[in-house]
C-alpha cells in the first residue's frame, strides 16, 4: 500500500495526508522534495497561505517572476531592476488566503532588503500592493479568507476593481 502512495495512485489518501499538515510548514516542504507527484500535491497547500511565513519577502520575487512584461516593465520604473528566472509553478493560483496588511509589510520588507536607500518606500509599497493584489484577482485564485486592513498601501486603485469582473470566482468562497 505505501507504495501505491509513493507512486501516486492513491491521489485523494496523499491529499488528506498533506492536507493535515496545513500548518507545518518545514514538513510539507519536505514531502514537495519526495517526487514529482508529492511536489505538485504539496505546493498548492503551501502556497494556499504565505504570507505570514518567516521568509516571506522572498516570495515576493517569486510572485514577480509571473508577471507579464508590461508589469515587469512598471516595475523597474519603481526601481526593482531585478531578473526574475520562470517559475515552475503557477503560484497566485493556489492562493486561498489574503491578509492585505502581510502583502503591505512583505512588499516593504523586500523593498528594504533590494535597496534600504530608496527615498519614496511608501508609494513604491502602495504601488506594488496594487500589482500584486491585481495578479492574484486575475491569475485565477479562489480566495477563502480575505482580510482587508491594509496599513501599508493607503488607496486599492480603481482598475483592481475592474479586474474582479474577469475573475468573478476571487470572492465566491468566502
Amino acid at each position: 500500500m505505501s507504495s501505491k502512495l509513493f507512486m501516486g495512485y492513491m491521489p485523494e489518501l496523499l491529499e488528506k495526508i498533506l492536507n493535515n499538515l496545513n500548518d507545518e510548514f518545514y514538513s510539507l516542504y519536505s514531502c514537495a522534495l519526495v517526487s514529482r507527484h508529492w511536489c505538485k500535491m504539496s505546493i498548492p497547500i503551501l502556497w494556499q497561505d504565505p504570507f505570514p511565513s518567516e521568509k516571506r519577502y522572498r516570495l515576493i520575487s517569486i510572485y514577480f517572476s509571473s508577471l507579464s512584461e508590461d508589469q515587469k516593465l512598471a516595475l523597474k520604473g519603481q526601481g526593482i531592476n531585478v531578473e526574475f528566472p520562470k517559475p515552475l509553478f503557477d503560484y497566485a493560483i493556489f492562493l486561498k488566503v489574503l491578509d492585505l496588511s502581510w502583502i503591505g509589510f512583505t512588499v516593504s520588507e523586500y523593498l528594504e532588503r533590494l535597496n534600504p536607500t530608496l527615498s519614496d518606500r511608501g508609494l513604491s509599497i502602495n504601488f506594488i500592493s496594487n500589482l500584486l493584489f491585481k495578479f492574484f484577482i486575475e491569475s485565477g485564485a479562489t480566495l477563502h479568507k480575505l482580510d482587508l486592513f491594509y496599513s501599508y498601501f493607503t488607496e486599492i486603485k480603481p482598475e483592481i476593481f475592474n479586474s474582479l469582473e474577469q475573475n468573478p470566482q476571487f470572492f465566491s468562497r468566502i
